[in-house]
């Protein structure tokens, strides 16, 4: 592939790794003229419909998604039966690499990687979009510090097809959740449970759990717990194995609900906070002695006459303060218009900061469901905004119980037009609808649903849902007909189960009329019985014939060899020369063939010599 350029755009230039369904090359975007990273899968994938559809739908999902560590997703291609991903080119390391090399990370390092992960995360599932495969190898450590997670939506797309086929758990089953182990539906918290298992590896330089085979491991993710991380590594604070622990819930429910959460609480561990006895440092209360109280007691018992002075004193200062008591009342006793404000969408506390501030109250009378306006806002007020009202006054509000929520109901083992009729009961409308081979569900029964049973969504919401297309049929391996005639192709693919599709001619001087010179499908791809393979067939002329002159001697072990020469090429298998010789003959033969093919030398019928023609 290196040097190809597809869609006249994208030139490979080099490999730069390989996993299990694709690989990946260095590539020139000859249109931007910058470097980017091309994803092509293999053939095997290539060649199944099913997985290639999922594909190519969560790849343009994923291409909405942008944010600073996340391998951003340029371009999603098709040129004839090569699918590929164009993605941004990271110059860095793998964390895969990064563990491997200097495990176990000291704890800042490590909170920092995870943290920059869980802005990835928590971006990606506000966006709808779950990773499902978060493991070392998909995250990036740039040479600035940067970490880039890759291959979002690729890990859905090829976790269904394979157990579509083979029922076989595939993938990183060292980062696996429980509820994947078990093939059940997934949310955005079985992201959160593989990245509590790399942020154990970073800091202790071990997996959870291993074993010599994936299926027991993914039982000890089901069934067992893991070894404190402390226990590895006694360098690891207390509470930030507790986040890990956390993480790593078998239950989702026990998980934290969300990357924003795990993010926090990582970014908490640092923070510092006052004790008791701090807090309460102002809090004394000052107590007076009662000595503090006591005069001169002469002074005290002492009496003294009012004068009529002090009595025209006393008579001032009562007018002073009538009037400044009639001053302070005069607002209540005649209180100002003011303007009432536009309360829709604020909240409680901001609403009555608004009023307080003009001399107004605030009444909740109801709390209603609502579409527009989010949990605990106020949807409607009395009086409305602008007219006047006497300071004082309270304003009537109706506050926003967000959008009524509906349960979404458990469809797996229902037909899909009764999964139809069971969520427009309840004001739900099905999504997505895949469908994928499996042998516990019969045909169009829902195996599989996202969200969950029990989730609950605004009325109108989509469910998308996975159906059974019925038992998985069996997989065969396509034969080579390169060379084979048309007959004795049919009889091969008879024998096979499966069918010779549409046959085109095509000139070749390396092989004769009604030989097969091309397939559309290659060798050793596997393929559903009854499948249909297409072929090209030469109509000739075919190679001209060539001449080889065979020499060897023959041992001495007897005194007799009968030589056999069999030559086989485009033409197939042919005896050319049967002689009998005498010992420590040599044997001087000129053969004819076509093409290119071996002769086999036997002597007395025991294989002797091949030569290649």
């Amino acid at each position: 592939m290196k040097g190809t350029v597809l869609s006249e755009r994208y030139e490979l230039i080099e490999v730069v790794g390989e996993g299990g369904m694709a690989v990946v090359y260095k590539a020139r975007c000859k249109i931007l003229d910058r470097i980017v990273a091309v994803k092509i899968l293999k053939n095997e994938y290539s060649n199944d419909s099913n997985f290639v559809d999922k594909f190519k739908t969560e790849a343009l999902s994923v291409a909405r998604i942008s944010h600073p560590n996340i391998v951003n997703v340029y371009d999603v291609g098709q040129e004839q039966n090569i699918y590929y991903i164009v993605m941004e080119f990271v110059e860095g390391k793998t964390l895969e690499k990064v563990i491997n090399e200097s495990a176990p990370l000291d704890a800042d390092k490590a909170v920092d990687i995870a943290i920059m992960i869980c802005d990835a995360l928590q971006h990606a599932h506000n966006k709808g979009v779950i990773h499902r495969d978060i493991k070392p190898h998909n995250i990036l450590l740039t040479e600035e510090g940067m970490v880039k997670v890759a291959d979002f939506g690729i890990a859905r797309a090829v976790t269904n097809a394979t157990i579509t086929f083979g029922g076989n758990i595939v993938g990183s089953v060292h980062y696996i959740s429980p509820e994947q182990a078990k093939g059940e539906p997934v949310d955005t918290t079985t992201d959160l449970y593989s990245l509590g298992c790399v942020l154990y590896e970073i800091l202790t330089g071990k997996v959870p759990f291993d074993a010599e085979s994936p299926i027991t491991v993914a039982l000890k993710h089901i069934h067992d717990e893991p070894v404190n991380p402390s226990n590895l590594n006694e360098e690891i604070p207390p509470s930030l194995e507790a986040i890990i622990i956390k993480a790593m819930e078998k239950l989702a429910v026990n998980r934290f609900h969300n990357a924003e959460e795990m993010r926090n609480a990582l970014l908490d561990l640092n923070t510092n906070v006052l004790s008791s006895h701090q807090k309460q440092r102002y809090d004394k209360t000052l107590i007076m002695s009662p000595k503090d109280l006591e005069g001169n007691e002469s002074e005290v018992k002492e009496k003294r006459k009012i004068r009529p002075v002090g009595i025209a004193l006393i008579t001032v200062a009562v007018l002073g303060l009538l009037s400044g008591v009639f001053f302070i009342l005069t607002p209540t006793l005649f209180p100002e218009d003011v303007v009432v404000p536009d309360l829709d969408g604020m909240t409680l506390q901001e609403a009555r900061g608004e009023l307080n501030d003009l001399g107004l109250g605030l009444d909740i009378i109801d709390e209603q469901f609502s579409d527009e306006f989010e949990q605990d806002t106020i949807m409607s007020q009395n009086p409305r905004e602008g007219q006047l009202v006497k300071q004082g006054r309270d304003i009537r509000v109706i506050i926003s119980k967000g959008p009524q929520l509906k349960s979404v109901p458990n469809l797996v083992g229902l037909d899909l037009a009764d999964a139809r009729i069971s969520l427009r009961n309840q004001g739900l409308t099905v999504g997505d609808v895949d469908e994928i081979f499996d042998d516990q569900y019969e045909e169009n029964t829902v195996i599989s649903q996202s969200p969950e049973s029990g989730t609950e969504l605004n009325l109108g919401e989509n469910v998308n849902v996975i159906v059974s297309k019925g038992a998985t049929p069996n997989r065969i391996s396509v034969p080579n007909l390169i060379g084979v005639t048309i007959s004795n192709a049919t009889e091969i693919l008879q024998q096979r189960n499966l069918d010779l599709g549409d046959v085109t001619e095509k000139e070749s001087d390396e092989y004769f009329a009604d030989q097969i010179i091309e397939q559309e499908i290659d060798a050793g791809v596997l393929v559903e019985e009854e499948s249909e393979i297409d072929v090209v067939v030469s109509t000739g002329p075919g190679p001209d014939a060539r001449t080889q002159t065979l020499e060897f001697d023959l041992p001495d072990e007897q005194d007799f060899y009968k030589v056999i020469i069999k030559v086989n090429d485009i033409r197939g298998e042919r005896e050319f020369y049967n002689e009998l010789h005498s010992a420590n003959d040599t044997v001087s033969v000129g053969v004819s063939y076509f093409g290119s093919g071996s002769a086999i030398v036997t002597l007395n019928n025991q294989d002797y010599k091949t030569f290649n023609l």
